[in-house]
């Protein structure tokens, strides 16, 4: 369940993330209400809602190997939402770390990447027999596209930083020697262009001669008189 390397998750977004998830407890009207993100081979905790009696914490780690029977894990592996109802009634489920904690009802659903790849689960849990009838969960699903898509923004920024940082424009006034056209840098020492210009920019340089040049250097010389004769150039 490793998650791929993605864009580092910004505070405002997360702050955003924590009111979705107080919101959908207060509208669900559930203890419990989260949002996940998958870290190596568990779940991190990274929107919580408010509330003394919810057992997840901002930052909590959520295991999700098989032993678990993470709820939360099976969203994530199926990629599709579940519905619990009452999970003392399933074999699977009645042994569970939540169930354990009191929390026998539950619904949740995942969250993409844009790239379609899995970011992981938004997440209700409740201490009585719920349902989870009516919006509650069309709602939870239209979350988890608001939050799919603060994740293309967030990488669409990243990708503009990243260019930018590339892209270093030269400004200003340059001192550069009327005889050598050396280019003196902010340090004093004077340095030839070709150096000065790949330090400063992204470009790279590679010689070669005009033809003015390469007629002061090699007129004289007959091999170059025939290469210069009238279908001789390439």
């Amino acid at each position: 369940m490793t998650q791929p390397r993605k864009s580092a998750i910004p505070d405002i977004a997360l702050l955003k993330w924590r009111n979705i998830a107080d919101l959908l407890a207060e509208v669900a009207g559930v203890p419990a209400a989260a949002i996940n993100m998958v870290e190596g081979e568990g779940l991190r905790v990274i929107g919580v809602s408010k509330g003394e009696d919810n057992p997840l914490r901002q930052g909590l780690l959520i295991k999700t190997d098989e032993d678990s029977r993470s709820y939360c894990a099976a969203v994530i592996r199926a990629r599709e939402k579940l519905v619990i109802e009452d999970a003392r009634r399933s074999a699977f489920w009645k042994n569970s770390e939540s169930v354990k904690a009191g929390f026998i009802s539950y619904a949740g659903v995942p969250v993409f990447h844009p790239d379609g790849d899995i970011f992981g689960s938004i997440c209700l849990l409740d201490r009585k027999v719920n349902g989870f009838k009516g919006p509650v969960v069309r709602l939870m699903e239209e979350f988890s596209e608001i939050i799919t898509g603060h994740l293309s923004l967030i990488a669409k920024n990243c990708q503009l930083e990243e260019t930018l940082k590339e892209v270093r424009t030269l400004q200003g006034l340059i001192p550069i020697c009327a005889n050598c056209k050396k280019i003196r840098d902010d340090k004093g020492f004077w340095q030839k262009v070709e150096v000065y210009l790949e330090e400063h920019s992204g470009a790279r340089f590679t010689h070669g001669l005009c033809d003015a040049c390469a007629d002061k250097l090699y007129g004289k010389e007959s091999w170059y008189k025939d290469f210069k004769k009238p279908g001789k150039e390439e």
